[in-house]
């Protein structure tokens, strides 16, 4: 398989069993209902995987089970971040022991470490991934760390680094990012800007909405490289259409809710402290599934 980090990548649901425990059996299910899509590649253990409230074991068994599953149909990017720089070591060689074709980090968060520290984390994670290229994964409004432009240079052109995963509104901000770096692998990280990311110089994206409505992202990026930005306009206002939804019901717990309607995957549960979908949301939950089911079908 010829590898390529451009293109369209949901960033992967980790379904739990009642219990809030790993369901492997769902896991694979949602690999495949992924890959059937006709998405490029898979982003696994990130934000949208739930990674925060697992464990290193919990999140190696994770990347492993993907692995196996895709059998190497598509591009693996395994999320390793942790703050520990040792804990993200330790999952960076799992990923490569495991078949992945780059490891990704978020920022270290939470303690206000010094820039110095944040390039420190980066050089060890990819020292320890055996080769495999860094996505830098910027996500400041949940990671808190605001990194400047000067910043953001200086960290992809680490020794290594071969992507960022740009989850910004500030499309200056990309563009600028392309115009300094037009050989870096660029991702959008907003799946309701997926659009306009492309047009400011994104590769492709990783988004949370795409395993359930990836043919649609696939087709703005066909619609663009047409030249036909009205089509891909109009298919990303039917993306936010349903990414509104989502949003009023709890982002996470109603993708899992619409997947579990799709007979995707068993139990519709995040691990706690997420709470299920407000059972008031539940009709227009299955609604969307049953019409994303038939445009998928019709696809």
């Amino acid at each position: 398989m010829s590898v390529t980090l451009k293109g369209v990548m949901p960033a992967l649901l980790t379904p739990f069993n009642s219990q809030q425990q790993l369901d492997t059996k769902s896991l694979r299910q949602l690999v495949q209902f992924n890959i059937a899509q006709g998405i490029d590649g898979l982003y696994v253990g990130g934000s949208t995987g739930e990674a925060f409230v697992q464990n290193i074991a919990q999140r190696q068994e994770v990347l492993e089970i993907v692995a196996e599953e895709a059998k190497g149909k598509i591009t693996l990017i395994a999320h390793v971040g942790t703050v520990s720089t040792h804990e993200s070591q330790q999952l960076a060689k799992a990923a490569s022991r495991a078949g992945y074709h780059a490891v990704s980090a978020v920022t270290p968060f939470y303690y206000p470490f010094s820039f110095e520290e944040h390039c420190d984390h980066y050089r060890g994670i990819i020292d320890s991934a055996d080769g495999l290229p860094m996505v830098v994964y910027n996500i400041p409004a949940l990671s808190g760390v605001k990194l400047s432009l000067d910043q953001i240079n200086t960290l992809v052109t680490l020794p290594g680094v071969g992507a960022l995963k740009q989850t910004s509104g500030d499309l200056y901000q990309m563009e600028q990012i392309r115009r300094a770096h037009p050989d870096l692998v660029l991702y959008n990280g907003y799946d309701e800007i997926f659009a306009s990311g492309l047009l400011a110089g994104a590769d492709g994206g990783i988004g949370s909405t795409y395993n359930i409505m990836g043919w649609r992202y696939q087709a703005i990026v066909k619609a663009l490289k047409e030249g036909d930005n009205a089509r891909a306009q109009a298919i990303q206002a039917q993306c936010n259409t349903v990414i509104d939804q989502l949003i009023k019901v709890g982002v996470f717990r109603g993708l899992k809710t619409v997947l579990h309607y799709m007979d995707v995957i068993d139990v519709p549960l995040c691990r706690k402290p997420f709470a299920p979908v407000d059972e008031k949301y539940l009709p227009e939950l299955r609604t969307l599934a049953q019409q994303l089911q038939q445009e998928k079908d019709q696809h």
